[in-house]
């Protein structure tokens, strides 16, 4: 009987962890031919901020990366994620228990024998319990395999927090040294505007001119002083945002004002020969993928409710009446034997569970087909703003050459006698409106570089904690 039993074991516990999953194929989407040469061997820094070499943005990041509240709460969430994964993992266990009891009971007669009526007794008790329950559905198995994806998916989150953070931080970075220098510009341009403005008034005193080309005069002066004051709005609320990013606190906030060079860098060299691979790079994805997998693994967890439950209970223990008998041979006491649980009627309850998993999986198979769609189309806009950026650029740089000329031959004429002031400063006004638009050229391409290194994953971080093959 005893080797029955045993044999019985034996095959409930070969048997068990049968899979009710579904099987999953994920289908990669048609990719571009420029993206899909298996010989491109571009990558990626995984620090590429510091190819600018600006020590000040190197700071700044490592000051975020260790204190932006957005970053903690997403560490927190690959703590939980770590957390339920445990729990999981426990459930595949059996569970032991230990106990100890001392009971007084009276009886009487109403309820029990006459002969009992009255009497008053003890019993003392020791014991150990154990029960398993085999998961021969794959039950438990399942609902490992989508803690292991959901913890994979939260550490993927977790990059994508970190490396949105390091663009953002780079994008103000570099957005507060160009209004810097743009505000530098434009002072010097709304002095030009104030020359103008003095000549035309003096022109006026003396009936050179009318009121009307005056006032044209005051209202371009007027201008540029809005200008001024744009820039500098501008400049104090991206300061604040980046204070944001690095976790200031709120007297930081209002006392602190960061540091920026003089200068923009110059823009990053482009990997060439991009592949499709890269993408892979990008955690979003990671993070779709795992969880995909993970609403694949609940059908499993859900079909398995449609099929019996078979455990295993045991206990064994010591029971006496008397304290001092409890720990005779004679006290002894145990329990064994196997279990069945078998669903009959539900009323509905497990197949619209399947049916929920089930339509959970296809949401996040959209969720999966969308994200890398946008992934490439990320990208695909990155590259074409900076390929957009080269053509202003080098426009911008052709008008300033222009421009240039324009002030030396009017400076020239002037010198010479056969120009007027007011053309001067006219040149002088045109020239450094270029510079401005120049300045504001340079941080838009630095900042496309940036966007596309953040959309093709750059500075991702494969997680080291727990890796799934």
């Amino acid at each position: 009987m005893r080797s029955s039993l045993y044999l019985i074991m034996a095959l409930l516990f070969m048997t068990s962890g049968c899979s009710m999953a579904p099987k999953l194929d994920l289908q990669t989407p048609e990719l571009p031919a420029s993206l899909e040469d298996a010989n491109a061997t571009s990558k990626i820094d995984d620090k590429w901020w510091e190819a600018f070499g600006d020590a000040r943005l190197n700071v700044l990041i490592e000051e975020a990366l260790s204190n932006n509240d957005d970053l903690k709460l997403a560490i927190s969430s690959v703590a939980l994620a770590r957390a339920a994964l445990g729990l999981s993992e426990a459930e595949r266990y059996p569970t032991l228990n230990a106990g100890g009891s001392a009971i007084r009971q009276k009886t009487t007669g109403e309820s029990l024998s006459p002969f009992l009526a009255g009497v008053r007794y003890d019993t003392f008790i020791l014991s150990a319990s154990a029960a398993y329950e085999f998961d021969f559905w794959g039950r438990y198995k399942n609902a490992q395999e989508a803690a292991i994806a959901e913890l994979l998916a939260s550490e993927a989150d977790r990059e994508t927090v970190r490396i949105s953070l390091v663009s953002s931080v780079a994008e103000l970075y570099f957005t507060l040294v160009a209004l810097q220098r743009q505000i530098s510009v434009t002072e010097e341009t709304l002095h030009a505007y104030q020359e103008s403005y003095d000549y035309r008034l003096r022109q006026y005193k003396h009936e050179a001119i009318d009121a009307l080309t005056l006032e044209q005069a005051h209202a371009l002066y007027a201008n540029a002083k809005l200008a001024l004051a744009s820039l500098q709005e501008t400049k104090v609320l991206s300061e604040s945002a980046l204070a944001i990013l690095l976790g200031k606190s709120p007297q930081a906030l209002f006392e602190e004002r960061a540091e920026f060079e003089e200068a923009l860098p110059h823009a990053l060299q482009i990997p060439a020969n991009l592949s499709s691979r890269l993408l892979e790079q990008r955690p979003d994805i990671r993070a779709s993928q795992e969880r995909l997998r993970a609403s694949n693994a609940l059908i499993g967890v859900a079909r398995a409710d449609y099929f019996p439950s078979i455990s295993l209970t045991g206990s064994a223990g010591l029971q006496s009446m008397e304290l001092g008998n409890l720990l005779n041979s004679s006290a002894k006491t145990w329990s064994f034997g196997p279990s069945l649980s078998i669903p009959l009627f539900d009323f509905g309850r497990t197949k619209n569970r399947v049916k929920s998993a089930q339509e959970q999986k296809n949401s996040a198979l959209i969720s999966y087909g969308k994200t890398v769609k946008n992934a490439f189309k990320e990208v695909y806009d990155s590259l074409k703003k900076i390929e957009i950026s080269q053509q202003k650029l080098r426009a911008q740089e052709e008008e300033k050459k222009a421009l240039l000329q324009v002030f030396a031959l009017s400076q020239k004429r002037f010198d010479s006698g056969y120009g007027t002031y007011l053309e001067v400063v006219e040149a002088k006004r045109g020239l450094l409106r270029s510079r401005v638009n120049m300045i504001s050229l340079n941080a838009e391409l630095i900042i496309n570089q940036i966007t596309l290194y953040k959309a093709l994953g750059g500075g991702w971080r494969a997680a080291e904690a727990f890796e799934q093959e």
